[in-house]
């Protein structure tokens, strides 16, 4: 009756043990095949995206080539054109294909294919007009904008896609990662359950070995299958005694490790027979934390980060280490399981990588849209930004514009204007955000910039601008250029941020009176012959007004308004025989704009030519010289 009991409990166990094992294998192989699934539909999202900038790119090269035909004329220009002409019929086709399963990309595609026929209709028509009528007929057309309202539907129904395409490749890239770790997890522990099992099974074999010698020849054949099942495993399996003697490892484990069994093996020799690598030091991982050591000692526990040096290459791997138990508490076996984990890190490395594009298109969406701006509208990203988002705020707003730019951009081909605007505004940008500032938008030469901080940066702003000015123009000199000039205008006070547009294109933008008188202020610099304006509603904001070379020079009425606006004049970078011969006048230039006020025109016209006497160069006082005769002979009239 005993006999026949430990009969069944081997039998029961060596079951138990294969069903697991079985069990295991079909859950892996589940799991590999979800994880091929998952990986060919991050292929597919891939180059879903590659054939959507494909298009782009050739829409784009054939709207460069008609411009570059329809301002020279020359014929090679249409060779982009042309070929765009050819392709993209082709590349749409494929991404219909592509998309087939997506009803939201083939409802875009439905929507973006008639406008890409009718933006290669606009671009041949302006071809056939500049053959047939010439380039001011062509032109015609292009002013529309209707080619760039066409271009600019067909881009954001392509960054929708885009959008979502990229949305799904992260979903399944998750997906992978996941599918990765539990298979892991699976094989581990049911290989740690399977091993234990095992080695339970053989040791009631060996203490009924003697009594129950019939029983050997099943005991081996189960041995036999239970080994096969553990060589068919893609994981390495590597089993010692509590003497730290080597009992069994399957052949993955000897394909990483680079070598067999090795039956006589001395305690403190195991790490140095089977080494395992810390990354970090390029050294034998510490022996007090090795798995198996610690398997031996009866802890349980996982390691990844470590590697297998072999001649050709290092192989990184995750270790589960399990001690197993007899039935007096004391550890008999250690089972390691070792698993290359190569292919999950390669996965992890081109996470990282596309995480790393995403980063860079957030920051190329910066240079289009400021931060500072989202931070105002108190949104963390673009995606947050919807139409009509709007924030009312105090500010100081910066208006700067080039002095006789028309005059100037007519000597330049416009490749040349973009190299002169570029270069500039390359220039002046550095110094607004030095001073806590940022560029709403560029207007041809202008710049509009916004300052939340206070008016000293707005102010600080306007005089380091006109010092790098300074320094450009030094470097315009050595280029044989001619100087060129700057007019400024600073004004503070409420106005409102915010977006404006409609759902398919919408800009940011800044609404306000404080918004206009900064520009009004700006153009009354070519009137005074001056370089930098500020309103009263900046002086009063600024901490302490002279600490900087400041002076009043009018009040007036701007375009627009009805109430006066006090000027002020900032000098601080001008020419230091100018400046200072401003600061020498200051306390004279101010009795003297005072009488002229109290209509003293007489002893106002002694003291602005006084002025004139020390500084010919002060077109203000110039002109308050004029006014001053001019009004005298009013008066006698």
């Amino acid at each position: 009756m005993m006999k026949l009991s430990i009969q069944r409990k081997i039998i029961l166990g060596f079951g138990l043990t294969s069903s697991l094992i079985i069990l295991v294998s079909s859950i892996g192989y589940y799991s590999a095949f979800r994880l091929r699934d998952t990986n060919q539909k991050e292929l597919h999202a891939k180059k879903v995206l590659t054939k959507l900038e494909k298009v782009l790119a050739e829409i784009t090269d054939a709207e460069t080539g008609q411009r570059g035909y329809l301002l020279t004329g020359k014929p090679r220009y249409l060779d982009p054109y042309k070929k765009a002409v050819d392709q993209v019929k082709d590349d749409i086709k494929q991404l219909q294909m592509l998309t087939a399963k997506n009803p939201d990309h083939q409802k875009n595609l439905e929507r973006a294919i008639p406008l890409i026929n009718q933006k290669f209709a606009e671009l041949q028509q302006t071809i056939h007009l500049r053959n047939e009528q010439g380039l001011d007929a062509a032109l015609e057309i292009v002013n529309t904008n209707q080619g760039k309202l066409l271009m600019d539907q067909i881009r954001e129904i392509f960054h929708q896609m885009k959008a979502e395409e990229e949305r799904l490749f992260q979903v399944r890239s998750q997906s992978t990662q996941s599918t990765v770790h539990t298979t892991i997890w699976i094989f581990s522990i049911g290989l740690a359950f399977d091993l234990s099992l095992l080695v339970f099974v053989y040791s009631h074999i060996y203490r009924e070995i003697n009594q129950r010698l019939q029983a050997q020849d099943q005991l081996r054949d189960s041995e036999s299958r239970l080994t096969q099942f553990l060589e068919a495993i893609p994981v390495g399996v590597f089993v010692v005694d509590h003497n730290s003697i080597p009992y069994y490892a399957n052949q993955t484990a000897k394909k990483l490790f680079g070598q067999g069994l090795i039956p006589t093996n001395p305690t403190n020799r195991l790490p140095e027979i089977y080494p395992i690598y810390s990354p970090e030091a390029e050294k034998v991982y510490p022996g007090n934390l090795e798995p198996i050591i610690q398997a031996l000692n009866g802890k349980s526990s996982i390691h990844d980060g470590i590697e297998i040096h072999q001649p050709d290459k290092i192989v990184p791997i995750e270790v589960l280490g399990t001690p197993i138990f007899d039935d007096k508490g004391n550890v008999s076996y250690a089972i390691v399981v070792l698993n290359d984990i190569t292919e999950r890190q390669r996965s992890e490395s081109e996470r990282l990588r596309f995480t790393g594009h995403l980063n860079q298109l957030n920051q190329a969406f910066s240079r289009f849209v400021p931060g500072q701006f989202l931070q105002l509208l108190n949104k963390e990203t673009i995606v947050d930004v919807e139409l009509g988002d709007q924030v009312e705020k105090e500010m100081s707003v910066l208006f700067s514009d080039i002095r006789d730019f028309t005059a100037l951009s007519e000597g330049m081909t416009p490749e040349e204007n973009f190299k002169f605007i570029n270069s500039y505004l390359s220039r002046m940008e550095p110094t607004i955000i030095k001073n806590k500032g940022f560029i709403d938008k560029y207007i041809g030469d202008a710049i509009m910039a916004l300052f939340s901080g206070g008016a000293d940066d707005a102010v600080k702003a306007g005089i380091a601008m006109l010092h790098q000015l300074t320094e450009y123009n030094r470097h315009r000199a050595n280029c044989n250029y001619r100087a060129i000039q700057l007019g400024m205008g600073i004004n503070t006070g409420t106005l409102m941020l915010g977006t404006v547009g409609g759902y398919n294109r919408m800009d940011t933008t800044v609404i306000s009176d404080a918004v206009n008188l900064a520009a009004r202020l700006e153009g009354l610099t070519k009137n005074y012959g001056v370089s930098l304006l500020i309103s009263h509603h900046t002086f009063k904001q600024l901490q302490n007004p002279y600490d900087y070379a400041i002076r009043m020079i009018d009040h007036v009425k701007v375009k627009g308004k009805s109430e006066l606006v006090t000027v002020y004049e900032i000098f601080d970078a001008d020419l230091p025989e100018v400046r200072e011969a401003k600061l020498d006048n200051q306390d004279r230039f101010a009795l003297a704009l005072s009488l002229y006020n109290q209509q003293a025109y007489a002893e106002a016209l002694r003291l602005f030519e006084a002025c004139l006497h020390q500084n010919p160069a002060d077109q203000v006082a110039q002109i308050y010289q004029q006014r001053c005769h001019l009004n005298s002979n009013t008066n006698s009239v």
